[in-house]
């Protein structure tokens, strides 16, 4: 009878075990999140954010897709085909003076300034804004860089027509600089740079030239939410981006296990193109002299406001430059858990 009542025990409590494992698994909220591209360096800290468990210690339960370009991630997000994206957030001016009811809101920035520019062989000589008229440019359509150009020129004097598009898919836009199809490529200089490395051209021979150096002043990367998505589920979205930010500063202290995580969801990447990818995004966008003085994510109402009167010029907009209509840093983590480790300085 003792042995029956122990078995009985043991049995009740091996089942109320279950039932809490299975309300704790059923407490998590389920959000799908999209990146802006194949996956990459970049996309390190979110991985390391999944596999030590700090979206789940927020009560998430996130999935993550590659993206087809940023352009294509805001649609996403915008038309809530996924609850989250990585994109780059110039693009949000031009979208939601278009969408104004599917309003997409940056509410974590990543790239301070942004990788987006020109792509060329240092044979053709391009290295500024003027070097590109009469040129080919191959690009993929709704891409950030190609929306963005018509504010570069703008600035430069020069007419958004003074270059001709050559528009392919994106495994192909890099090819077609490297076939002298066309003069230079405009995408991410943290994605096409390493691209070609891979493909065999030596460094010393690629020229590129950012946007962000030839006076573009919008912010760049970083996560997009819908702005009606956000005002439901803030605690989903505060969550995502305290959990990602964690992410963040572990890569910047030490890149090994994301590239490595990397590596293990995406076997084709070589470790080596990739700690060079690393190594050119701290550079160019993300450890930024005003990201060290003021942390990771403190927009500036000022940049932004000129952000916003570049494009309203350069598409003709009548758009409101207030910040709150593009970026909400409400959701963002104390300002002491956004500080640039000294290992990334």
């Amino acid at each position: 009878m003792n042995i029956r009542r122990t078995l009985c025990a043991l049995a009740a409590g091996t089942a109320l075990s279950f039932s809490a494992f299975a309300a704790h698994a059923q407490d998590k909220t389920d959000v799908s999140f999209v990146l802006d591209w194949a996956w990459q360096a970049m996309h390190g800290p979110f991985l390391i954010a999944l596999e030590k468990g700090y979206y789940e210690d927020e009560g998430l339960n996130v999935t993550i897709d590659r993206g087809f370009g940023s352009g294509d991630t805001i649609s996403k997000v915008a038309a809530a085909a996924y609850d989250i994206g990585f994109a780059e957030g110039t693009g949000l001016f031009k979208f939601n003076a278009d969408n104004p009811e599917d309003k997409v809101l940056e509410v974590m920035v990543i790239n301070d300034q942004s990788p987006t520019g020109v792509i060329s062989m240092k044979e053709t000589g391009i290295s500024e804004p003027a070097d590109l008229v009469g040129k080919t440019i191959s690009a993929t359509q709704n891409e950030a860089t190609v929306t963005v150009w018509p504010v570069v020129a703008k600035l430069h004097g020069l007419s958004p027509d003074d270059v001709e598009f050559l528009y392919v898919e994106p495994n192909l836009r890099d090819a077609m600089v490297l076939q002298g199809q066309a003069s230079a490529t405009f995408g991410f200089s943290t994605t096409t740079v390493l691209n070609m490395v891979l493909a065999g051209v030596d460094l010393d021979d690629i020229a590129y030239s950012t946007f962000a150096e030839w006076g573009v002043k919008p912010y760049s990367s970083g996560i997009l939410v819908k702005e009606s998505f956000a005002a439901e589920h803030p605690d989903v979205v505060k969550g995502f981006v305290a959990a990602t930010m964690k992410g963040l500063i572990d890569m910047l202290e030490d890149p090994t296990e994301g590239l490595e995580l990397l590596k293990k969801r995406e076997p084709l990447v070589d470790l080596d193109v990739e700690a060079q990818r690393w190594e050119l995004a701290k550079e160019l966008s993300i450890v930024t002299p005003d990201v060290i003085a003021n942390g990771i994510s403190s927009v500036s109402e000022e940049r932004m406001a000129t952000a916003a009167a570049q494009m309203a010029e350069a598409y003709g907009l009548d758009i409101d430059p207030a910040e709150a209509n593009y970026f909400d840093g409400s959701f963002l983590p104390p300002l002491e858990e956004r500080q640039v480790p000294d290992a990334a300085k």
